[in-house]
């Protein structure tokens, strides 16, 4: 049995985190190798946390103006076709002194960007680290849990940085999935009946703001879209309501990955 790629998706706040940590405790005792990446984590292989983007002339460039800088350059970029992405940022903080730090901070690549790269560029780089991904495994075997890879940040990217249509950004996470080629993966999709307060309670557990009425509309919004999306896919999706709680989903999902390993 090959890697097996499991996608806990839902919009903010809906217990994604807290859903792959579970898992990951409920597979482990039973035997099973997992590696998991929550939301946040600079490790996430899939994702673009504190990256930078340069085109091949620009990553020339500052390796050639900072000479001591560039062997740690080279060391967290990755090639995506005519361009690198750089990491930035690690578990630690900055990666970089200054004034390298500052200056691919502001050529972040997806979280609010000060100069958004053009989207055919940013759907380009992302398949092609998703496709080096799915590459690099090779016979590995266990479970891969991402929190929010696959749709959860995508999906935000696309509608807050490009305003993509809900059209365009199916064709994106399709575009995503193919990149893995025949890989085994698993798409959960937790909801709640109660969006607007299960949002709520999750701000407050984070020590954060009450929702404003444009926030909510936004997370109203993402909900709609990422059924769109999912209703377009080719491979089905497992979809959990966690209103009541998340124990009964929690055995569902660990049920169905033990199964690969029977």
């Amino acid at each position: 049995m090959q890697a097996v790629l499991v996608f806990v998706e839902g919009v903010s706040g809906v217990g994604k985190s807290t859903m792959v940590q579970r898992l990951e405790e409920d597979l482990r005792a039973k035997g099973i190798a997992v590696t998991s990446y929550l939301e946040g984590d600079p490790e996430n292989p899939i994702d673009f946390y504190s990256t930078a983007y340069l085109p091949e002339r620009e990553h020339k460039s500052i390796c050639q103006r900072y000479p001591g800088e560039r062997e740690k350059i080279a060391a967290h970029t990755r090639d995506v076709g005519g361009a690198k992405l750089v990491r930035y940022g690690g578990p630690g903080g900055p990666l970089f002194s200054q004034p390298v730090q500052g200056e691919l901070e502001q050529r972040e690549f997806c979280y609010k960007p000060a100069r958004p790269v053009p989207v055919e560029e940013y759907q380009v780089a992302c398949q092609k680290v998703w496709e080096d991904f799915s590459t690099s495994l090779g016979e590995d075997q266990g479970i891969f849990l991402f929190d929010g890879s696959l749709l959860h940040h995508p999906l935000n990217d696309l509608m807050r940085n490009y305003h993509l249509t809900a059209e365009r950004s199916a064709q994106h996470v399709q575009g995503l999935l193919r990149a893995l080629g025949q890989r085994q993966r698993h798409i959960f999709y937790l909801e709640t009946q109660d969006l607007a307060g299960q949002l709520e309670q999750a701000r407050k557990e984070r020590g954060q703001k009450p929702l404003s009425p444009k926030q909510l509309a936004f997370w109203e919004a993402r909900y709609q879209r990422d059924q769109t999306v999912l209703a377009s896919l080719e491979e089905k999706c497992c979809r959990y309501d966690v209103t009541p709680g998340w124990d009964l989903a929690r055995e569902q999902m660990a049920e169905t990955l033990l199964k690969c390993f029977m």
